[in-house]
């Protein structure tokens, strides 16, 4: 049974728990002590909860008098971005001293407590969420189960590593150029970006108030559809949306997804493709001319709307190292990194803001000619695999690449458009590395991703696989 409950996903949780073949504390017993004993290796989680089982406990009571909660007594972890009121909220870093403290859930929590999740902790991540691969200066780099000596992708590398080795079946992350599907790909779990609006960010730290959003991070697209139902609030949408077939469907191939990849990722996506190809789905290469605009947009708006938030704290760190002789910079609570990168958005001009922005508004007018002949477009997540923890660099095809750059080449482009974005699994390395299939929708297209993702994961065992470390 204690293997039954770590493997199974958030809606076969839910209902081993419904027909009380395994209780609440039960299923906390056996996730805290999974956590105990591989998050040393991992680093995936930053804090526990210490009201968890007391939690489960009282889950417990419910099932007895037979109350029902699409989540109840189902473990999630979150992102250490998002407020809550019963512990402080580092965004992975010492910016806010010992954590943001808060006298309220953020809204997506308040969602899953009242479905009847446990929140058992928070995860680690890059710093404030400005990086793709969870390197933290602070609290040190999560490593993914896959392959320790790698990364797992970031920013939401925590979560991914949590749910890729078992040690939870839900985590919420954060998305604002790929941060949840990166490292969904590169940890071989599913990860949704949904359409900007459709989850709150209220009570989550920004990195980017244009571009952000909060996404469930699963190992299948049924759970994600489940958790996305409950945190957007149709949880019965969502869950139809994984029953529906293929009928109508037009797949449009998108040639920006499928641009300068690895070899052995494009072959795999090629696979994936053909799943839909076998269901008699409508296929076509789709070249939209407009995505070869400015490719620093995205990054450049999420630096200055960065820079916007965090500039009080550094203001206010470097005065006081003026005043008192230290160095200035060296108390601002920020890794000298991520500090640098982010001082990188005083060079912004407004003009380059004001392009950025033109050019985000021409992205978003294609995209929309472009869903009126198609119904979702398909690529690769990442078009390398994680690299080495500490190189900073990927290769592709032979040649090496800054990994600051290509992990959100492919992603960037639905949180520019505001649009959703699904990454599933989709096939694995020669040295045994997971790859990401990655689906892009129309505004409020998120229910038919799930679906399309859920049609995948039915006639594949890709995201059924467990890495070495689930199992160590």
């Amino acid at each position: 049974m204690n293997e039954e409950i770590w493997q199974a996903g958030a809606v076969e949780l839910s209902r081993l728990i419904a027909r009380r073949k395994v209780s609440p504390t039960e299923v906390m017993e056996t996730t805290l002590a999974r956590i105990q004993r591989l998050n040393p290796a991992l680093n995936a989680f930053l804090s526990l909860s210490t009201t968890a089982l007391d939690e489960a406990r009282a889950a417990d009571r419910r099932v007895a008098r037979g109350q029902r909660a699409p989540l109840l007594g189902v473990p999630v972890a979150i992102k250490d971005l998002i407020l809550t009121k019963d512990s402080p909220t580092t965004a992975g870093s010492r910016v806010f001293g010992d954590g943001m403290v808060s006298d309220r859930d953020a809204p997506v929590v308040a969602a899953l407590k009242r479905a009847g999740a446990i929140i058992v902790g928070r995860t680690n991540l890059h710093e404030i969420a400005l990086g793709v691969t969870s390197e933290n200066e602070h609290f040190d780099p999560v490593h993914n189960p896959w392959d320790l000596a790698r990364s797992p992708g970031g920013s939401s590398g925590g979560s991914g590593a949590a749910v890729a080795a078992g040690l939870v079946p839900v985590a919420l992350g954060t998305d604002t150029r790929g941060s949840v599907r990166i490292p969904a790909a590169a940890c071989g779990i599913t990860g949704l970006k949904p359409t900007r609006g459709r989850i709150s960010t209220e009570d989550v730290i920004p990195l980017s108030w244009t571009l952000d959003s909060v996404g469930p991070m699963t190992r299948s697209a049924e759970d994600a559809a489940a958790v996305f139902g409950v945190i957007s609030g149709r949880a019965g949408r969502a869950r139809r949306a994984g029953r529906t077939g293929m009928r109508g469907l037009k797949i449009g191939i998108c040639e920006y997804l499928m641009r300068d990849l690895d070899p052995e990722i494009a072959r795999a996506v090629e696979g994936a493709i053909a799943v839909f190809r076998r269901a008699n789905a409508w296929v076509t290469e789709v070249k939209i001319p407009e995505l070869d605009g400015n490719p620093d947009a995205a990054g450049l708006i999420t630096l200055a709307e960065a820079i916007a938030y965090y500039h009080p704290y550094i203001e206010k760190a470097e005065t006081a190292g003026r005043s008192d002789g230290q160095t200035v910079g060296s108390s601002t609570g920020l890794g000298p990194k991520v500090l640098e990168r982010l001082k990188r958005a005083y060079d912004i001009s407004a003009r380059d803001l004001v392009l950025a922005h033109r050019q985000r508004l021409a992205t978003i007018a294609a995209l929309e000619r472009t869903f009126e002949s198609v119904s979702v477009l398909v690529g690769a997540t990442l078009p390398a695999f994680p690299p080495v923890i500490g190189t900073g660099e990927v290769q592709i095809g032979g040649r090496t690449e800054p990994v600051l750059r290509e992990f959100p080449r492919l992603t960037s482009l639905a949180n520019f458009a505001g649009l959703p974005a699904l990454s599933v699994p989709c096939g694995f390395s020669k040295a045994g590395l997971p790859i990401g299939f990655q689906f892009v929708g129309p505004e409020n297209g998120d229910e038919a991703l799930l679906a399309m993702g859920t049609f995948v994961q039915r006639d594949t065992d890709w995201h059924r696989r467990w890495p070495p470390e689930a199992e160590a």
